[in-house]
């Protein structure tokens, strides 16, 4: 069972700092002018469901834990789900504080690959 620490990390940021999400979600920078999305509440538990698969089984495939993380989400109840929710909505008011002008902005995938 995961800690309430550890679900809720949104709320032991530092309310002064400037970058409140990357600091809850230890997210390591990317490049620049690349802002990712706020997690959603699957997104914050899966990411601390898949470090303790992995110390159970670090010789595991990544596509098999992805598809074991999912057929386990969907088997949680809406109570076991609820904290996870509520902070993803924390998370999504922390990326709105760092990043201000935010607007997810998907790239059109080419219908057809360049010709070389």
């Amino acid at each position: 069972m995961l800690t309430f620490d550890e679900v809720t990390r949104s709320m032991q940021v530092d309310p002064s700092s400037k970058t409140p999400y990357s600091d809850a979600t230890q997210t390591r920078k990317h490049k620049k002018n690349h802002v990712k999305r706020p997690m959603n509440a699957f997104m914050v538990w899966s990411q601390l469901e898949r470090r303790k698969i992995i110390e159970q089984n670090p010789d595991a495939h990544n596509a098999e834990i992805s598809k074991n993380l999912g057929k386990k989400w969907r088997t949680l109840g809406e109570l076991e789900k609820q904290e996870f929710i509520d902070e993803a909505e924390r998370l999504r008011q922390l990326h709105l504080k760092e990043y201000p002008d935010y607007k997810y902005k998907p790239k059109k995938k080419a219908k057809y690959p360049p010709a070389a």
